[in-house]
């Protein structure tokens, strides 16, 4: 098979991470509204933007990811890779590009959605 004609796949522990990852950032974003909710801190209003921002990526992400691989079709046997459409990649690709802006964006206000 040349290189040409193989599929599109993606190691499926990529896929766990980014669900994974995901996740705890929409935990570190609940966090965050919470703590703005309470009052003892205020969120200027363009940081808050940006939460709303990261809430929708990640949240997108993990939709596309339970669309399309809730039955995934593995391209080996042992069940390292998943076949992807294009589609899915493409949108995984700028799901995942948005996210580091937004990211890199929060982190230069002082903010940072990592697990300390």
């Amino acid at each position: 098979m040349s290189e040409e004609e193989r599929p599109i796949t993606i190691t499926t522990e990529d896929l766990i991470n980014m669900s994974l990852t995901s996740n705890e950032n929409l935990q570190s974003l609940k966090d965050i509204y919470e703590f703005h909710k309470s009052e003892v801190f205020e969120i200027p209003e363009h940081v808050f933007y940006l939460l709303c921002e990261m809430t929708w990526l990640e949240s997108n992400l993990l939709l596309l990811l339970r669309r399309d691989m809730s039955e995934p079709e593995f391209y080996d046997k042992e069940q390292k890779e998943v076949l992807i459409s294009e589609v899915t990649l493409k949108s995984l690709m700028t799901l995942t590009i948005a996210k580091l802006h937004a990211e890199k964006d929060l982190n230069d206000f002082g903010f940072s959605l990592g697990l300390h």
